[in-house]
């Protein structure tokens, strides 16, 4: 995996093993976040929105996908094995790319980061909740 910026857009790219090799827009990853918040950030459905846009920008727009392969772009422009940050409530979670990163691998994680803060989130709100009850009541709430 490798990032560049071409035009004043990011892109990711990686490579699947049904397309082959992907040069991302980095809008296209934030959608599939948002997309499967639903699901639960599942990673198969990250995946999935992910590739399917990426097939639907290759069929009906060739001229907006004319992106350079890594060979192409700028060195000045292209980092190579840097991390990917995704920030949570203030809080940075990094994902070190490196040449053999999958979009299988960056969907697991993106699916694992956000499921572990969306934990800690429930986690505090439910312990929140618990001690404005008054003291008689008592919650016992399951994961």
């Amino acid at each position: 995996m490798t990032t560049y910026t071409r035009n004043g857009k990011e892109y990711l790219v990686t490579r699947d093993w049904l397309l082959g090799e992907l040069h991302i827009p980095m809008n296209v990853i934030t959608d599939a976040i948002e997309h499967t918040a639903d699901d639960g950030f599942e990673a198969p459905q990250i995946e999935t929105y992910i590739r399917d846009s990426m097939t639907l920008f290759k069929s009906t727009d060739a001229e907006a996908t004319d992106v350079p392969s890594t060979e192409d772009t700028s060195s000045e422009n292209t980092e190579d094995a840097g991390p990917l940050v995704l920030v949570i409530d203030g809080e940075m979670h990094s994902f070190t790319i490196t040449p053999y990163s999958t979009l299988s691998d960056l969907a697991v994680w993106i699916s694992e980061t956000l499921n572990q803060a969306k934990e800690q989130v429930i986690k505090d709100y439910i312990s929140k909740l618990e001690a404005d009850l008054p003291k008689d009541i008592t919650v016992k709430i399951e994961f």
